[in-house]
């Protein structure tokens, strides 16, 4: 059986940027939503807070809902 250890515990995260939409990105899939927990590779905790953090910044318009809602001049 293989351990699972948590990315962001490992490097000592302790909230993500909802300012920062790159690094939002590579933790949802081709059609933007949030990958589950087991591909992220992140515990519950982190999960919980890297999905308020998506969800805020898709507020914030600094990341689409849909893949059709990007803009050519987007930097994503």
């Amino acid at each position: 059986m293989k351990f699972m250890v948590c990315l962001a515990c490992q490097k000592n995260i302790k909230r993500f940027n909802y300012k920062n939409p790159k690094e939002l990105e590579s933790f949802l899939n081709y059609e933007l939503e949030i990958k589950k927990a087991r591909h992220n590779r992140l515990c519950k905790r982190h999960q919980k807070r890297l999905s308020e953090a998506v969800k805020v910044a898709r507020q914030l318009a600094l990341l689409p809902y849909s893949p059709s809602q990007r803009r050519k001049y987007s930097p994503l």
